[in-house]
Order: structure tokens, then sequence, then C-alpha cells
């Protein structure tokens, strides 16, 4: 007997990563959103679009996953050496802050040693660059 797909839950989960002009960082980096901590391709994600704009030098990758693997971002952080990874909204339990607040309280835009932050996960960044992940569910 099949499993029923009826009743699934979906987050959406946007990575806005600070790259647009070197392709295959991006591309490298939503490929590594498909992998488990063992490498193998999580049978319930997929990436949906990926955006760039060359004049910000910014992309955002689009992927749809099931509520249970909200801990995808622990995955690329072990697929995407040197990343640092802040979350907010549903993927920042227990507070939910939104992506404004966080900037906020982390200093994003006006600290100047981005070394002494300490990511949700993964490395310390050496600059204001890296990925952020945001999930909400739908």
């Amino acid at each position: 007997m099949s499993s029923s797909r009826v009743g699934l839950r979906l987050a959406a989960c946007l990575l806005n990563v600070s790259e647009a002009g070197r392709k295959y960082i991006v591309e490298n980096i939503a490929k590594a959103a498909l992998l488990d901590k063992n490498g193998k391709k999580h049978l319930q994600v997929s990436v949906l679009n990926i955006f760039s704009d060359q004049d910000y030098n910014r992309s955002v990758i689009t992927i749809a996953t099931s509520v249970d693997k909200l801990g995808l971002a622990e995955d690329l952080v072990l697929h995407v050496p040197g990343c640092s990874v802040f979350l907010f909204g549903e993927a920042d339990l227990p507070e939910k802050r939104s992506l404004v607040q966080r900037r906020k309280q982390l200093g994003w835009f006006t600290r100047r040693d981005f070394s002494a932050l300490q990511p949700d996960l993964g490395a310390a960044p050496s600059q204001r660059c890296g990925l952020t992940a945001c999930f909400r569910a739908l």
C-alpha cells in the first residue's frame, strides 16, 4: 500500500546569499540544500527558483520542503564550509523574530567587527555577507 501525500504540511525557505556574480557558488549552495548530512538527496526538498541580482550582488534561492525538514540549515552548514547562519522567522525558536528584529539585535548594518558575532549555526562571519534562512509554514 502506498503512502498518501494528502495533508503533507509544506514550508517555504528563502536562502539569501551575498553573491550573484559567481553563479557556481549560488548553484553549489542550492545543490547543498538538497542534501542531508550524509550527502544523500532529501526526498522532500525541492529548489523552486534561483533569482540573482547582479547590481546588488545578492541571490535568493527559494526552496520548498516538508515542515519536518526544518533542520535544513544544519545540513547546509555541513555542505557549505565557512558559512554563517542566522535564523529568523519560524526557524528562530522560541523567539520567532522577524528578519528586521534579528538584524537590529545583531547590529547588522552598523557593526564593523563581524567576527565577534555568534551565529546560530556555522562559523563566525569575517564580514557582512553570507547566508540567512527564513522558514515559513504554508
